[in-house]
């Protein structure tokens, strides 16, 4: 049995490398087993086990625990929506990359509300696959540039429209602290903790524990909400000068 977040030694340096996890999740065989190929090509990378169901791949990221899972949006059984959703309420550490083709417009916002990471088109070029992969493992989002108009184009029908439920006056961000705040405007801009850590002077244990009780305050899931939260809510817009006062 192939296992979660394997190790070995590089010669030279005698030292532990962690190995980052892969499940692959897509009906489609000749997709999988290129993905495998590509994704196990690379060190850094063990492909732990692939589904070609929504239900064989639940299953399998409750098993298997893997770091991170590459799921295609249209799948039988329970299609990747739900999955993600299901997935994610199980471990919310698992990252969920989500594979989409050019007419998958009316799932992406759902995807993004249920938990996903990130958004690749299936005809991603090899290295960007793998960058990909191990920026959302790091704590990064990664959507390609044709995904990520469609979800700022449909951020901004929202902002216009009274389906904004999301949109709340300041009382509602009285419980955050200015550091809360900042942060979660660098979530909203796409950064990863590091690139977070680097901005505010704070270790990432730090910002780690920022994001914890963003979370608990707000009553969200995961770090992926909380960028939806401040886009819709207005958040991104706010001056920390004015809240301050």
């Amino acid at each position: 049995m192939r296992l979660q977040n394997l190790c070995h030694h590089t010669a030279a340096e005698g030292r532990k490398v962690i190995t980052i996890t892969v499940l692959i999740a897509d009906d489609q065989e000749l997709i999988r087993e290129s993905l495998e190929l590509i994704i196990s090509s690379d060190s850094r990378f063990s492909v732990v086990g692939t589904a070609k169901d929504g239900r064989e791949a639940v299953e399998l990221a409750g098993r298997l625990k893997p770091d991170i899972i590459l799921m295609d949006i249209r799948m039988p059984e329970i299609n990747g929506l739900e999955c993600v959703s299901i997935i994610k309420e199980r471990n919310s550490a698992i990252r969920i990359i989500m594979l989409t083709t050019f007419d998958d417009d009316q799932y992406v916002y759902e995807a993004v509300k249920n938990g996903a990471d990130g958004f690749l088109l299936k005809g991603i070029s090899k290295s960007d696959l793998l960058t990909s992969i191990a920026s959302v493992h790091a704590g990064g989002a990664s959507v390609d540039p044709q995904t990520a108009q469609k979800i700022f184009s449909l951020f901004g029908r929202l902002a216009n429209s009274s389906f904004l439920s999301l949109q709340t006056p300041d009382e509602q961000f009285k419980s955050l602290t200015i550091q809360e705040i900042k942060i979660m405007q660098l979530i909203g801009k796409g950064l990863s903790n590091k690139e977070i850590m680097q901005k505010v002077n704070f270790s990432e244990g730090t910002v780690r524990n920022y994001i914890s009780n963003i979370l608990k305050k707000l009553d969200l899931r995961d770090r992926t909400q909380i960028a939806i939260f401040a886009i819709q809510s207005g958040l991104m817009l706010k001056n920390l000068e004015s809240l301050n006062g």
